[in-house]
């Protein structure tokens, strides 16, 4: 007689999806009990004459239920075409029954099952079949190693023990570690038949596997509860680790147990859930471990790319491994080019470094081998500390750590304040200087006076006394800038309006204006502009600014503009920005960069120290001056502070 699958087979030949129709028909003509299931949707499609006899319901009793609805706890996830197992069946208004069954499998898709309840075996048949189905689920439970979520490895484990066993409860408990009881951490089943706390004493009771039934005597709290919930059998097992037991394993239920469950089965189980607690262990805390060192390199790498000093990583042969950002801006080599290469050929210009790296090689650090320079890429030298730290490998070094600074802008600092001491003593010096050279220079001059005098007009020596006597003036103007410079100011600050203050400088210059040939233009954005500051001082300021643009226009003349407007509020006062521009050849690049510094000038007869005595003016105004410069013209623009209501 042909096989059922063959059957099928020949029905179905050639068609690429059998249709309802023809697998309800031959369903009928089957000689077993037979079920027609949708894996996809998991419901019941049709049951055939001999399985509704044998599960006592009607065709509208289980049209379009699902599959638990007949089958509790089936599960399909691994089955194959062709396999048999034994599974439970529930019956209307009558005890489950378990039964053999085959599984065939209609489409590729695996979406309709047929479910054919076989006879049963003989005894070694049978517990062969008991064995295959037992390691069937087994090696269901090896794969819950992978689940990294722990409890829901336990609730999965705890499900496949029980339909391994075959009894009605199982449940695993673990000792607390802050309160001597063991608390109830899985369970499948009727396991609310135990209590979720069991005390500590059972543990030390239960320290072998022992299986408890009705009508022995009760030692432990497990086996009281067991009777209180009129549960017949309870089979425990402790879960050791090392030379304690954390936990248990126990298997209950009603009737007589289970012919699957022995005490040798209870501990082999419970071996495997001691296997998968310790690698899901083991997983969770590598999982930990590669999490803290991802965060530890992270924090490296973002320290390491965004620290202000060059960091250059030596390996133990002194071979160039990885350099920073810092790094690689400074020397001018990117870290591609950069590694592999040996130090010496990157960190060129020192001889310092070698003797620190052959300590370091040694476990020895040196957090500052001198003051050094090394050389960029394009040759140009810079000063740097560098600071060589050993990295620790265990038994030796495993990197060489470079931490290198670039103090080439302390080196400038240190030498513009040096500098700014010296002109410091020197002004002071200049100022005493200047102030014992007035009157032997007032002398002079008066006796050049008198000379002249008492000579004839068209007297030869009367030139030579007229170039005295205005060499004589320039110095005594030099001494009085010098004072000037030198002394400190004392400024009396008060509001005044900015137009008419600005139109007496120009109107004071206009005959030296006109004679050579420029011409003023002012134009003043706003009306009623005012400035808060010192009126004399400040027309210093202008004064020379307009006394240096018409400088530079005497030989081609042109235009002078002075504009002023308001601008935006700094620091909570309104601001005023003045501009004197001129026409003239500019100022060279090599002056422009130093032209507020003391004596720079380039004015044949100037002393260097009017924009000098400018800046110093307008600094104290709590204001600021720049210069921009180019051929064709100059603009020197002042910003001073408004007036806001305020006095000083």
């Amino acid at each position: 007689m042909k096989s059922f699958s063959n059957r099928l087979s020949e029905v179905f030949k050639g068609k690429k999806e059998p249709g309802i129709n023809e697998i309800v028909t031959l369903l009928n003509f089957e000689d077993t009990p037979a079920a027609l299931v949708d894996n996809t949707a998991r419901l019941l499609l049709h049951l055939n004459s001999r399985m509704m006899k044998l599960v006592q319901f009607s065709t509208w009793d289980v049209s379009v239920k699902e599959l638990e609805f007949l089958f509790p706890d089936l599960e399909l996830t691994s089955a194959y075409s062709g396999e048999v197992r034994r599974i439970l069946i529930n019956r209307n208004n009558l005890p489950p029954i378990q039964v053999r069954a085959r599984f065939d499998f209609i489409d590729p898709a695996t979406r309709w099952i047929v479910i054919r309840v076989l006879p049963e075996l003989g005894n070694d048949e049978d517990r062969q079949l008991v064995l295959e189905d037992t390691y069937r689920k087994l090696t269901q439970f090896s794969r819950l190693a992978e689940i990294p979520d722990l409890q829901q490895g336990i609730d999965q484990g705890v499900s496949i023990f029980r339909d391994v066993i075959g009894c009605d409860t199982v449940c695993v408990f673990q000792a607390d570690s802050n309160q001597p009881q063991l608390k109830k951490i899985g369970g499948a089943g009727t396991s609310e038949d135990f209590p979720d706390v069991l005390p500590s004493t059972d543990l030390v009771k239960l320290d072998q596997p022992i299986m408890w039934q009705t009508g022995t005597r009760i030692q432990t709290e497990l086996h009281r509860a067991a009777k209180v919930s009129k549960l017949e059998y309870v089979g425990s097992a402790p879960l050791n680790q090392g030379s304690g037991a954390f936990g248990l394993l126990v298997a209950a239920g009603k009737g007589q147990p289970p012919a699957n469950m022995s005490l040798e089965l209870l501990n082999l189980l419970a071996t495997q859930l001691i296997s998968m607690f310790q690698q899901q262990i083991l997983v969770k805390n590598l999982h930990e471990k590669l999490e803290n060192s991802q965060e530890t390199i992270n924090l490296r790498n973002h320290v390491f790319d965004n620290i202000n000093e060059a960091v250059v990583v030596l390996n133990e042969s002194l071979n160039i491994v990885e350099v920073n950002a810092a790094a690689e801006w400074l020397f001018g080599y990117t870290s591609v080019e950069a590694g592999g290469q040996p130090y010496d050929n990157i960190l060129i210009g020192t001889d310092r470094l070698l003797p620190a790296l052959l300590e370091a090689q040694k476990g020895k650090s040196t957090l500052n081998i001198g003051k050094a320079n090394l050389n960029r890429r394009n040759g140009q030298a810079i000063p740097v500390e560098i600071k060589v730290i050993p990295i620790d490998g265990g038994e030796s070094v495993k990197a060489i750590q470079l931490l290198i600074t670039d103090i080439s802008e302390n080196e400038q600092s240190k030498a513009v304040t040096q500098q700014l001491e010296h002109r410091a003593v020197l002004g002071d010096y200049t100022a005493a200087f200047a102030h014992d050279v007035r009157n032997p220079i007032n002398n002079i001059s008066t006796g050049l006076q008198l000379l002249g005098a008492t000579l004839n007009s068209d007297d030869s020596s009367q030139d030579m006394i007229n170039r005295m006597l205005g060499d004589c003036t320039r110095l005594n103007h030099l001494m009085e800038s010098f004072l000037a410079f030198s002394r400190p100011l004392e400024l009396k600050f008060e509001p005044f309006e900015l137009e008419p203050f600005l139109r007496r400088i120009i109107d004071r210059w206009q005959p030296r204006l006109a004679r050579v040939n420029v011409k003023p233009v002012m134009n003043i954005e706003g009306e009623g502009i005012r400035i808060f500051g010192d009126a004399r001082s400040l027309e210093n300021v202008f004064t020379n600014l307009v006394s240096n643009a018409l400088e530079a226009m005497t030989d081609s003349g042109d235009t002078l503009a002075i504009k002023a407007v308001l601008v935006d509020e700094i620091n909570g006062r309104p601001t005023v920005e003045i501009s004197v521009s001129d026409n003239g050849p500019g100022i060279p690049q090599d002056i422009r960069d130093h032209i507020f510094e003391p004596f720079i000038t380039t004015r044949k007869q100037g002393t260097g120290l009017g924009l000098a005595i400018t800046k110093q003016i307008v600094n104290a105004h709590k204001g600021s001056i720049r210069v921009d410069s180019f051929p064709g013209g100059t603009v020197f623009t002042v910003q001073l502070p408004g007036e806001n209501g305020e006095k000083k």
